[in-house]
């Protein structure tokens, strides 16, 4: 009852309209008054929540993400994959894939992908009379893979909380990201097929082909750089970051020369925005989960899993439902920091690799992004186009599906998730 009465005012006060932060640490401080608990906990906890080495990485690949998507590389990663696949049925569709995959690699935000390689897609597949709602709902979905493929926001979150290796889940995160990057590129080419308009242009000389690769080749060098130097133990995911801004810098500041002076102080202010909401979201569920403890919630549900004689399975499925339900309402780094450390104990108790249920956890957050009432992705890609989101939401139902059905796969076959994690040092 007592788990009931808190999980039923939190959803209250999320109703309400009230910022998730607020919303947290209003019930936890409420919580802890009622209990006359000392209220010291609330300033040691949530300054504690941020004394963690590996947070670090986040506002360092924000840095990065917002570099690169103001330097203008999204715009040349997508003129180098176009050059490649433009003569291919549904090409302009599969570039706008491929970009999103190779940008994710990058920048580690959902947000930032869609939006960066959205205002390159948008108009181009418009200009040659791609539905519009198919690009929007294409753009949106493809900006679900920045949180998969390596580097990845959300999986630095859940290693922190769970203190399992991020490196692992970066590595666990590449083959799913390639798998679900198929089937989009697969339900792409099947839709470009059945309609004689979309199908291709003729395709680029070897010359422009160079060109484009050329322009494109300083990017495309950053993600074997971070995600290589990360798997061969030359550096940890938080000096990888760090290691990326500074490469993000010399690639658009130094040698393209597309940023000055005049865009630090917008870059480091956007950077600054993003990691401090991430981060009062952080110390407000942190207190929020220590309410709990002192509760003792999640005992109660371990509990309650015991009794019910709940295997791997039944709770695999348990768990992406309720993901799917809360990925309504919830923004990301809220859902892992309130779910996470109240199911992590019976994940721990199953004997389900933390690993792969962090790769099961982050395609749910996919899901999450682009699903209304809330997902993000969905507003960023009505705010690039100028649609509305009744449009986008009816673009976006068909790669909910592919989605699920990655999901379903890397549930199936959890080596597609673990196979290159046992070859990291």
């Amino acid at each position: 009852m007592e788990t009931i009465i808190i999980f039923s005012i939190l959803l209250l006060l999320l109703l309400t309209g009230l910022p998730v932060f607020i919303s947290l640490a209003t019930l936890a401080i409420g919580a802890l008054l009622i209990s006359g608990s000392n209220l010291s906990i609330v300033s040691m906890t949530m300054y504690g929540a941020m004394e963690n080495f590996v947070l670090l990485a986040v506002p360092l690949f924000m840095l990065m993400a917002h570099i690169m998507t103001r330097g203008g590389v999204g715009d040349d990663l997508f003129d180098f994959v176009h050059v490649w696949l433009k003569h291919l049925p549904g090409g302009l569709a599969m570039t706008t894939v491929v970009t999103c995959s190779i940008f994710a690699a990058i920048c580690g935000s959902s947000a930032a992908t869609a939006a960066t390689i959205g205002i390159a897609a948008i108009p181009a597949m418009k200009r040659y009379k791609y539905d519009t709602k198919f690009v929007l709902g294409l753009v949106a979905a493809g900006g679900t893979l920045g949180i998969l493929i390596p580097p990845s926001g959300p999986m630095i979150i859940y290693g922190a909380v769970t203190d399992t290796s991020v490196g692992k889940l970066f590595m666990a995160g590449i083959i799913p990201g390639i798998v679900i990057s198929i089937l989009f590129l697969i339900y792409c080419w099947v839709y470009a097929s059945k309609r004689p308009e979309l199908k291709g242009e003729s395709a680029s000389s070897w010359t422009e082909r160079w060109n484009a690769t050329k322009r494109a080749a300083l990017s495309l060098v950053m993600p074997p750089v971070i995600i290589g130097g990360i798997y061969l133990g030359l550096f940890t995911p938080t000096e990888a970051a760090a290691i990326g801004a500074i490469m993000a810098f010399i690639i658009c500041f130094i040698i393209y020369r597309r940023l000055g002076f005049k865009d630090i102080v917008p870059i480091f202010q956007d950077t600054m925005k993003t990691t401090t909401m991430i981060f009062m979201i952080i110390g407000a569920a942190i207190l929020f989960g220590q309410v709990l403890t002192i509760n003792q919630i999640p005992q109660k549900i371990i509990n309650l899993a015991v009794q019910m004689e709940m295997d791997k399975w039944t709770f695999l499925i348990f768990v992406n439902l309720l993901l799917i339900f809360l990925g309504c309402f919830l923004e990301v780094v809220s859902t892992i920091l309130i779910v996470v450390p109240i199911f992590f104990p019976i994940v721990q108790s199953l004997g389900i690799d933390p690993v792969w249920f962090g790769i099961i956890f982050t395609i749910n957050m996919e899901l999450a992004l682009i699903t209304p009432p809330v997902g993000m992705n969905l507003y960023v890609v009505m705010g690039i186009a100028g649609s509305t989101i009744k449009d986008v939401v009816k673009g976006v139902w068909p790669f909910l599906l592919l989605l699920v059905a990655g999901l379903i796969l890397i549930m199936i076959i959890p080596d597609l998730s673990l196979w290159l994690t046992r070859f990291m040092n």
